[in-house]
């Protein structure tokens, strides 16, 4: 891979992007591996970026302004950081698990004469 170049999440593509694009990141995710993801986890990532708009515009407003120092505030970035951080750790499963079988199905399957 060439410098100044990030790769994408997904091992079995070769995609790769401009590191200036995106500084501080280590991976991308290509639109073909983005397309590739369930339904489910790209809605949860819409509603994120949604309701990330909502909390930027309320923190902008006078009567709010205050209220960022409050403890309210605060679980609720709390928990909004947290929710961002659980929906990377699905996405970089999803790509990164490993196909072995679960630990113990072997020993099943022999039981069972099945393997």
């Amino acid at each position: 891979m060439t410098t100044g170049r990030i790769p994408c999440l997904n091992p079995n593509c070769r995609r790769t992007a401009a590191a200036e694009r995106y500084p501080g990141s280590s991976h991308i995710i290509c639109g073909k591996c983005w397309k590739q993801l369930p339904l489910r986890t790209r809605a949860r990532h819409k509603q994120l970026n949604a309701r990330s708009r909502l909390l930027f515009r309320l923190s902008r407003k006078s009567r709010y302004g205050d209220a960022l120092r409050t403890t309210q505030w605060q679980r609720i970035e709390r928990h909004f950081d947290n929710a961002w951080i659980r929906l990377n750790q699905i996405i970089i499963r999803y790509f990164t698990a490993s196909e072995q079988p679960p630990i113990g199905i072997e020993d099943f399957l022999k039981e069972n004469g099945i393997g």
